[in-house]
Order: C-alpha cells, then structure tokens, then sequence
C-alpha cells in the first residue's frame, strides 16, 4: 500500500489536534483527534478489502495481433478490462511494451461506479528476438485520494521478432540454383533430405526438374541429380557470425542470407526427427553450444538463438594473422636449406607443421568442428554456415569434420557478392568470384563433402553477366 501526501497531512494534523488537547488539557479535542485516527484505521482497512474484491472482478486482457513478426515491422495490441462489479475505487490498468521494443503502451481507467474500458496501441519491433510484454500493472485509489495500491493482473503475451530476412536469396554451385526455398529441394523426389547426392543416368519416369544439364551436356547423355533423404542422422550444425559475416547492405548482410539457410536446416532436422546439436562461432570463440535433441523446446531455443544472432563488433577479432596451409608450409621449409640468418631464423617455423596445427586449432570455426565431432555417437552430418575469408581455416574444418562424419555440406557466402560497389567494379568482383569458385570446388572435390554458395541472386546474375560480357569481348 502506498500513503499519499494526503494521507501525510491527515496523520500530521491529528498529531497537531492531539498535542494541543494535551498541551491545553482539553479533553474534548483529545477525543476528537483519536476519533479520527479511529476513522483512518476503519478507511484503510475498508479500502484493502475494497482492492481485493475488485482484483478478483476484474477480468484484464492484454493482447496483439500477431505473435510472429519481421523485424522493423508494426503490431497492434489491445488492452481491454472488464469488471462483473461497480466499485466506488478509481482504478487504471496500464500495459507497457517490452524492452527492446517502442510504443507508448496503453491505459484503461475505470472510474468510480464504471464496469468496462478499452484501448489500443501499437508497437514497434526494430530488432530481432523473442520478446515477453510484462503483465499489465493495475492502480487502485480511494475517492478521498488517501491511499494507492499496485498489483500485476492478466496475461503476458509474447512475440517472436524474425530477422528481415532477405527477399531473392541463391542457394547453389556455379551460379547454378540447386535448392528451391529453404529444406525443399527442387525435385519431385519423396525423400525428407535435401543435400544433393550423386549424378545418375536419367530413367524413364524421373522429373524433368531432376535434370542436371551440365552433367547432360558433359556426358552427352541424359543425367539426374537425387537428392538424400537423411533419417535418423545426428546433425551438426556450425554457424559463424564472426565479423566478416556483417558485410553487405542493412537486411543483405552476408549473415542475414546465411541465417535463412541455417533456420531452414534446423527446420529439416525438427521435421525428419533427426537429431540436431547447434554451435554458433563468434571472433571470441564459441557463442552458444546446444547439444543434440530432438524436442520441441531444443528446437525452439535453437531457432531462437539463430534469429539474435548478430555480427561480432569490429575490433573483437580474435583469429590472429592469417596462416597458410601445411602443404605451403612444408615447401616454404624445403626452400629454407641455407645457413644464412634469414634461413636459420624462420627454418623453425616452417619445417614441420605443428606450429601450423596449433594455429589452426585455436580458431573459432576449426575449435567447433573438433567439439562437434567429438560428441558424436551414431550417423553424423556436419554442417559449416560461413563465408570465404578465412580459407585456411574453413579447409582444415572440413577435412576434420569428414575424418569424423559421414557428410559434409558446407553453405558459403561468397565475399565478392556482398560488396557495396557500383557497376564499375562488376569485374572486379567477377575476378573474386572466379576465385572463390575454385575454393568451392576444392572443398566438393574432398570426397563426402558438398558445398554451396548462398547469396542475393539478383547480385550474382550481374556478376556472372560481366563475366559472360568480358568473355565475349575477349572472343
């Protein structure tokens, strides 16, 4: 209960009327000032029970109109009390917005002898997350403004704020889309997986839309591509959200097209049944680490910490300089046979590839693979959501991630796509798209291993147009 100024000034000059009975010896006042301390007592306890009683009347719902939204969007709520009494209390009924979300919140208020009150509101959602309103905060008075009292009332709705997520995202090889929308494949196969398999002669009954032309058009032939279908397979899945993953426009980062794919997968896995483990990789190390389930709530929380997941702030890059493979590594030795200075200072770093292990196994991505794949116990598949800055590193994942799985898929955001560069450096970025082609290859060419591009399609048409438009120059 709260005493209001009021209420301070009643006691005080009951005190005053008492002091002055007492100094002056007059009785009569004396009975008078603890006539009114009497009636305080009775008024508070009378206007406790009044608050209770209107608590249980009253019926308090606080709603919006949709639990699931984009971020940047809008939602409307509604705040409405009902009382199946009159009260002669004043009561009012407010409902503020999340932290983390803007709006003015709303206010019902029932004056003394009113039975039902309304309103409104809206509510922005300018980020992503899951959001929980706090119940609604009922205030009652007294007539005679005395006393206040506070209670929670009503529901908590809550909200699931998507990230915006991008509107013409690629998902293929070569510039070839492979995969229609997210966990479809683009097939008319039956199975429930979605990771391309092998190339096989086309037979009599296969959809076209299973045709692989450039396999057609190679081996003369009719080809198909099938696609999996993965049941009862302990998946893992990597997801880097290191800083270079914050490059592109606002909504087109390279982490906003790799966030679809990756809730696409976890989505895969909720509805084959298979088993999911989750870690996210941060420039610090790892960020969230969900061992396997299966459940409802782990794919919940699962999907939930993909949906917050932001770039790692500029400065925070813990990877350290750039290595090199230990192939390089030991070639560079071979060369360092003299007995110069030079020769004997760096022969010790190059010579053998342990320091390069080292090197490597502290980084984020490769330290997450190597947690992954030791937890396994049955069928694995790793999944590695990432991008191509760090080759080195994604390379020496890959081959341990395949030394102890049974399937590799590993879905990349080309860099050359996401530069925020005009028509004039559509070359340029053809040339790096080229290169990152190559890495692609070489990742697909380890056997058990598929890899995909991901990115805006829009963009990667542009760029492959400037490479056909060089091409044809050069003719």
């Amino acid at each position: 209960m709260q005493f209001t100024r009021r209420y301070w000034v009643t006691v005080a000059l009951v005190a005053v009327l008492a002091g002055w009975a007492a100094l002056l010896e007059r009785p009569l006042a004396l009975v008078g000032a603890a006539g009114v301390a009497a009636w305080l007592v009775v008024y508070q306890y009378r206007f406790l029970r009044a608050v209770g009683e209107s608590v249980a009347a009253l019926d308090v719902d606080l709603t919006v109109d949709r639990s699931r939204v984009s971020a940047e969007e809008r939602t409307a709520g509604h705040l409405s009390v009902r009382s199946d009494r009159s009260t002669e209390l004043s009561i009012r009924v407010s409902a503020d917005a999340p932290v983390g979300a803007d709006s003015r919140g709303a206010t019902c208020h029932l004056p003394p002898g009113a039975r039902e009150a309304d309103a409104g509101f809206e509510v922005a959602w300018p980020v992503a997350g899951a959001f929980e309103f706090d119940r609604p905060t009922l205030s009652a008075s007294d007539p005679l403004g005395l006393f206040g009292e506070t209670a929670t009332v009503g529901p908590a709705p809550t909200v699931t704020v998507e990230p915006r997520a991008p509107s013409d995202i690629h998902v293929g090889e070569s510039g070839r889309q492979l995969l229609s929308g997210f966990g479809d494949h683009a097939t008319d196969a039956t199975d429930t997986g979605f990771t391309p398999a092998e190339v096989r002669r086309y037979l009599p009954g296969d959809s076209v839309r299973q045709m692989d032309w450039k396999a057609t058009a190679r081996l003369a032939e009719p080809h198909v591509r099938e696609f999996e279908g993965e049941t009862d397979v302990e998946t893992g899945l990597l997801v880097d959200h290191r800083e270079t993953m914050g490059a592109g426009r606002a909504g087109e980062r390279k982490l906003d097209f790799a966030r679809q794919v990756a809730l696409a997968l976890a989505e895969s896995t909720r509805r084959s049944g298979d088993p999911l483990a989750c870690l996210t990789v941060g420039d610090e190390g790892l960020t969230g680490r969900y061992g396997l389930g299966t459940g409802a709530d782990h794919h919940r929380a699962v999907a939930a910490r993909l949906r917050a997941l932001d770039p790692t702030p500029a400065g925070t890059d813990g990877n350290g300089p750039s290595t090199v493979s230990p192939a390089r590594a030991e070639a560079t030795a071979t060369r360092l046979d003299g007995d110069s200075p030079f020769d004997r200072r760096l022969r010790p770093f190059f010579e053998t590839t342990s320091r390069y292990v080292e090197r490597v196994t502290d980084r984020p991505l490769f330290a997450g693979t190597r947690e992954w794949t030791a937890r396994r116990a049955g069928t694995a598949r790793t999944i590695i959501v990432t991008d191509d800055e760090r080759r080195t590193e994604l390379l020496e994942a890959v081959k341990l991630a395949r030394a102890e799985s049974d399937r590799v898929v590993v879905y990349l955001t080309p860099t050359a796509l996401y530069d925020e560069g005009g028509l004039e450096t559509l070359e340029t970025a053809y040339e790096r798209y080229a290169e990152f082609e190559r890495f692609r290859r070489q990742l697909a060419a380890l056997g058990r291993v598929s890899a995909f591009e991901v990115g805006p399609a829009d963009r990667l048409e542009r760029v492959l147009a400037a490479g056909r438009d060089r091409r044809r120059v050069g003719q």
